[in-house]
Order: structure tokens, then sequence, then C-alpha cells
């Protein structure tokens, strides 16, 4: 109880400790991001506890490094307005008008500065087999029917820019997860597997078709796909264990989408 007690205690110093340390910091906060000066208010900044610039000014431990009173960042300004306007608005930013690989250095970048928005995915409802229904707001996608042995397929309504983690609730038939382009994809032709990436619920991954290039665990009811789009490869990972990653085809291809089907 004593130990307890002493933790209770050093925890309060230390919050304590963060407020001072924030109410000495300035209102007006000055960055040289990659020799772009910025200046914004100190709450723009500290909006997310446990952010970078939470954790810079709220320790009282890095005095400004660059020009007297500015925070020296190695970061693309370009790339750090998107990134200041989140922390501005608090809101998940579009990164249309970006380039793939402008759009995974800015992901990249919202992670190291702990700023990192969660991209919120729903299943189009204009695009997905009529054997299939949505529910819970798009979020949840459903068989209706049967039909084992006949392709259908949803799409999710946005292109994946960093991850998605898809649950899977029930395991009924042949089903799997993956991403694929939205342009040229039937919902209702097996041929589209052949322009996707996918986890098969057997195990077996596939890379733009038929045949296996990796064999996983099985997925089951109740397990979780981890599905990430890095510069070069799709990662897949099942319950948060080790990734298995494939080439992209051809590096430049943009808006692939995530999807769910069954056989």
């Amino acid at each position: 109880m004593a130990v307890m007690e002493s933790k209770v205690g050093d925890w309060a110093k230390m919050e304590l400790r963060i407020q001072q340390n924030m109410a000495r910091a300035p209102t007006i906060v000055t960055l040289d991001v990659g020799g772009t000066i910025f200046k914004t208010s100190k709450d723009t900044l500290v909006r997310v506890k446990g952010s970078y610039f939470h954790v810079l000014l709220g320790s009282g431990l890095w005095p400004p490094d660059s020009g007297g009173d500015a925070y020296f960042l190695d970061l693309d300004p370009t790339l750090f307005r998107c990134a200041l306007m989140f922390m501005r608005t608090g809101t998940t930013m579009s990164t249309d008008g970006l380039t793939t690989i402008e759009r995974h250095e800015f992901h990249a970048m919202m992670e190291y500065l702990n700023e990192a928005p969660t991209q919120l995915f729903e299943w189009d409802p204009n695009t997905h087999a009529k054997e299939m229904a949505l529910s819970n707001a798009n979020r949840t996608v459903e068989r209706m029917s049967l039909n084992n042995g006949y392709f259908k397929a949803a799409v999710a309504n946005a292109a994946l820019v960093d991850r998605i983690r898809v649950r899977v609730d029930v395991c009924s038939g042949s089903f799997g997860v993956g991403v694929g382009p939205a342009a040229g994809f039937d919902v209702s032709t097996s041929k589209s597997t052949t322009l996707c990436y996918r986890y098969w619920s057997h195990g077996e991954v596939f890379k733009k078709g038929p045949e296996a290039i990796v064999t996983l665990a099985k997925i089951q009811a109740g397990d979780v796909v981890t599905i990430r789009l890095a510069p070069s490869h799709v990662e897949f990972a099942l319950n948060d264990g080790p990734p298995v990653n494939l080439a992209l085809e051809d590096p430049t291809e943009e808006s692939l989408f995530p999807l769910f089907s069954w056989n």
C-alpha cells in the first residue's frame, strides 16, 4: 500500500511539473521546419496529449535550438503544413493531390509526431454484390445468401493510405480480405481477383493471381487482419502477429481500396 501511495505521489508531482512547464511556455511557439519558419499557438501544438509537442513543451528539458527562440525539426515543410492543419482542427485531413510517396512520407511524419490520425473506412453502399448487405453505418458487411462457388465482393469507400484493421466476426464459407483498384473491379466475377492482393481464410496469401505466394494461419472468428500499404509492398498480419510482405507489381500504382470477398 505504501509503495502504491508513493507511485501515486510521484505521478502527481510529474503532472504538476508538466502543468508548470506548459504554463511557462510561450503562447506563440516558433518552429523551424526544414528551414521554413512556422508560428502557431501553444494550444494548437499540445492538443494531443502525449504527442511530440506535448512532451517537448511539457517536459521543460529542451530549449529552443534554432535562431534563438525556434525549435528545429528536420521535416518536409510542405507536408508539415498538412500536419499543422490536423493539429488545428483535430479532424482527419484529405491527402488528395499528394503522390503515393508523399502520402507515405506524410503518414510517417504523423507517426513520428505521435499525431497520426485514424483513417476511418466504410464499405461503399454502391460497390458491393447484391448478395451482400451493409450495417453498422456501413462499417459491417455480411453475406445474405450462400451461392457457394460464386464470387462476390464489397469495396471500401476510400483508398488505403496507411493501414486498416478488419475484424472477422463470423466465419462462413471461403472468404478473403485484401486491397485492389476500384477502377475495373467487378464485385460479381472472380476475374477481379487478378487485380488484388489478398489474404484468404484458409491462410493463403495471393498476389494478383490464382497461385498462393505464402501460407499463413487460417482466419478464425474474432480474428483481426491488419493490412498496411507501404511505398513498395503490401503487408498482411493476423492478430498483431509478424507481417508478411507482398511486393507491389507496380510501385507507382495508386488508389488501392480495401475489399472483402466470398466464394
